[in-house]
């Protein structure tokens, strides 16, 4: 491992079997020292460049020191293919630095396409006026050599964002991108499933019919995902906005729900937003829905608990806080609740 400039760390793994250079951006809060998705690649035959940036910067003015890892593993494998691939903030990275280079495919799982935004993980991070952001958009307006590969998760709304604006853009015949019943976590819930095992063997199956033959590849309007975007900015800037009438499509939305049980909680009505106990048990027993990560659908049973709690409902908000127990691992959230309960968790008797 080495250090380089703007909190860069790079990693060369050698495999040179499979004739693929495989660049791996790491996501957020990534510790130094470690790369993510390391161990996803660990018995690859890829040869592969992990990147990490430890202060969390979307790897913002690290242009040269990441050119230069990756032309130092080109010179040394010489590829037959290079691929940028990464989660997050490292799909940012990826992004950025692929069609920067135009030398190989991109694999961007949930990206950012503008950073900053009120709401948006990056804007924990970044300040409004961080040098060097690249305007995504545009670069993926223009052609491109190689494909891009984009998949966003339709379950959260900033992901919903990036998939709508991405759906605007001229078409392009190297651009692809996926609608995925899932929420930002998706590259977990994509492994869990085994179909990122799937992609990264080869990096020559049709992604799209992985998808599809899981159920997992969706096409909402783009005015349903319009009125998605628009409570979610609006929540994250603390503005309570007029709920309108919502297809169904939209209405069974978790993510959507989860929003909506917020902005009935700030309207003074948390008891009707404590309905997302019910989706405790959809997300169980629906065949996609239950493959996506347990702490994105713990918050739907914790959540009905705060709320219930709040309105000061406590023999609902045990119930479901004991339904959250027995479903998921016991965390610190939890805890708290339980303390201010007065219940003991089941786990904990």
């Amino acid at each position: 491992m080495q250090s380089v400039s703007h909190g860069l760390e790079v990693k060369f793994q050698s495999g040179g079997r499979s004739g693929v250079l495989l660049v791996v951006f790491s996501q957020v809060r990534i510790p130094s020292g470690k790369f993510g998705l390391e161990r996803l690649f660990a018995k690859t035959q890829h040869s592969c460049v992990f990147l990490n940036d430890i202060h969390s910067q979307w790897y913002l003015s690290a242009q040269q020191g990441i050119d230069r890892a990756i032309d130092e593993a080109i010179a040394q494998e010489n590829p037959e293919r290079v691929i940028y691939y990464g989660a997050s903030m490292g799909a940012y990275g990826a992004l950025v630095t692929g069609l920067r280079r135009q030398d190989g495919e991109i694999y961007a799982f949930s990206p950012e396409l503008e950073l900053g935004v009120v709401g948006t993980q990056s804007a924990a991070y970044l300040t409004p006026s961080a040098p060097d952001k690249a305007d995504l958009l545009a670069l993926l307006s223009e052609s491109m050599k190689y494909p891009v590969h984009l998949f966003f998760g339709l379950f959260d709304w900033v992901d919903t964002n990036g998939y709508l604006a991405a759906q605007r853009l001229p078409h392009c015949a190297n651009r692809f991108c996926y609608g995925v019943a899932g929420p930002h976590a998706l590259h977990d819930q994509l492994y869990s499933l085994n179909i990122i095992r799937q992609l990264i063997k080869t990096f020559q199956c049709d992604v799209a019919e992985l998808l599809r033959a899981r159920g997992l590849l969706i096409t909402p309007s783009l005015a349903d995902c319009a009125g998605f975007v628009r409570l979610g900015q609006a929540l994250a800037e603390g503005r309570v906005m007029h709920l309108p009438d919502v297809s169904r499509e939209l209405s069974v939305n978790p993510g959507y729900r989860l929003l909506k049980a917020e902005h009935l909680a700030l309207q003074g009505k948390p008891q009707e937003g404590a309905e997302l106990q019910k989706w405790g048990s959809t997300l169980q027993c629906d065949a996609v829905l239950k493959t996506t990560p347990k702490r994105w659908r713990k918050s739907f049973l914790i959540g009905a608990a705060e709320l219930y709690s709040s309105c000061s409902e406590h023999t609902k908000a045990r119930e479901a806080l004991a339904n959250c127990a027995a479903q998921f691992p016991i965390d610190e959230r939890m805890l708290q609740l339980a303390a201010e309960l007065d219940f003991v968790l089941p786990e904990t008797q």
